[in-house]
C-alpha cells in the first residue's frame, strides 16, 4: 500500500478521521447556507432575476452559476482545516505523499483529458450532427461564462477531488489495503452522491452507470499513480470543457451560454462513450505514471 492511501506524517487515527469528516461537512453545510442568502440577496436586489422553487434555481443560469460556486469556497478551506489540525499533517498530503505538488502532472492530466472531450465530441457531432445546435452568441455573458469556467470551475472540480480522492479515499484506507474494495466503496460514494444531479432524468440507469465510471476509474488510477494529481486535472478538464462549449437542458450547466447546445440521444450511446473515454484516459495516466516513474529512477 502506497504512502498515499496511508500517509505517514500526521495522527491518522480513524477517530480523528470522524471528526475531521464533520469538520468538512459542517463548512459545506455552511457554504450551502451562504449560498442560499446569496440568492436571496440577487433576487432582493434585482427583481428581473427570480427563483424557481422547484428546481432550486435562478431564473439566470449564469448568475446561478457563480453563485452556486460560493459553497466551494468553504468547502477547501474545510478541508484543509480538517487535515492541519485535526490530523496533524500538511495540507498537500491529501493530494501527494511527496514534499512538493507536481503541478506538471496536474497539467498534463487536463491537457491530456482536454484533448480527448474535443476528440469524443468531434466523433459524436460526426455520428449525431442534428443533436448540436450553436446557441445565439453574446459576447459579454460569454466572456463572463469563460471567466466562471477557468476561475470558479477548478474551485468545485478540486474541493470534489481532495474530499472523495483525497480524505475519504485516505480515511477508508485505515480500514483497507485492498485496493479493489477502496475503488468500489469510494468510486461508488462519488458516483451515487451524484445521482442527484439533473442529468439523471436522460435515462436514470444509464446516467448512473456514468456516474459510477467516472468513480470507477477516476479512483483506481488515483490509487495505482499514487496521488490526485491527474485526477485534480481531469476533473477540470471535464466540467470547464462542458462549461464553455456543450450545454443540454437536462444537466447541472442546462441553460448557460455554452458555445453549443445539444440534444440527447440514445443515453445507453452517451454511457458506452463515457465509459471507453475513462478506460482510454486511465490507460495514459498509467503510462504517463510509469514513464515517469522510470525516468526518475534513471536519473
Amino acid at each position: 500500500m502506497n504512502s498515499f492511501i496511508r500517509p505517514i506524517e500526521g495522527n491518522n487515527t480513524l477517530w480523528r478521521y470522524f471528526f475531521a469528516f464533520l469538520v468538512m461537512v459542517g463548512l459545506y453545510v455552511f457554504g450551502n447556507i451562504a449560498y442560499l442568502f446569496a440568492i436571496l440577496f440577487t433576487v432582493i436586489v434585482n427583481p428581473d432575476i427570480t427563483f424557481d422553487v422547484d428546481k432550486a434555481v435562478l431564473s439566470d443560469p449564469l448568475v446561478d452559476l457563480y453563485l452556486s460556486h460560493v459553497i466551494y469556497l468553504f468547502a477547501i478551506p474545510g478541508v484543509w482545516l480538517a487535515v492541519r489540525f485535526i490530523l496533524k499533517r500538511p495540507f498537500r498530503t491529501v493530494i501527494t505523499p511527496n514534499a512538493k505538488i507536481n503541478w506538471r502532472r496536474i497539467f498534463f492530466g487536463f491537457i491530456a483529458y482536454f484533448l480527448l472531450m474535443i476528440a469524443v465530441q468531434l466523433i459524436d457531432f460526426a455520428i449525431h450532427p442534428g443533436s448540436y445546435s450553436m446557441q445565439e452568441f453574446d459576447a459579454s455573458r460569454f466572456i463572463w461564462l469563460l471567466a466562471a469556467a477557468l476561475i470558479l470551475v477548478p474551485f468545485q472540480t478540486s474541493a470534489e477531488e481532495l474530499f472523495f480522492r483525497g480524505f475519504l479515499l485516505q480515511a477508508f484506507g485505515r480500514v483497507t489495503k485492498n485496493p479493489l474494495i477502496l475503488t468500489l466503496v469510494v468510486g461508488g460514494l462519488f458516483g451515487v452522491l451524484h445521482f442527484a444531479n439533473p442529468e439523471m432524468n436522460n435515462g436514470a440507469v444509464w446516467a448512473g452507470i456514468e456516474y459510477l465510471t467516472f468513480g470507477f476509474v477516476w479512483t483506481y488510477y488515483t490509487i495505482k499513480t499514487g496521488s490526485i494529481e491527474i485526477s485534480l486535472g481531469a476533473h477540470a478538464a471535464n466540467n470547464m470543457f462542458l462549461c464553455m462549449f456543450i450545454t443540454e437542458k437536462n444537466s447541472v450547466y442546462g441553460g448557460i451560454p455554452s458555445l453549443f447546445t445539444v440534444t440527447r440521444g440514445n443515453p445507453m450511446w452517451e454511457a458506452l462513450f463515457t465509459i471507453a473515454v475513462n478506460l482510454v484516459f486511465a490507460g495514459i495516466a498509467l503510462w504517463y505514471h510509469k514513464k515517469s516513474q522510470s525516468k526518475q529512477q534513471g536519473s
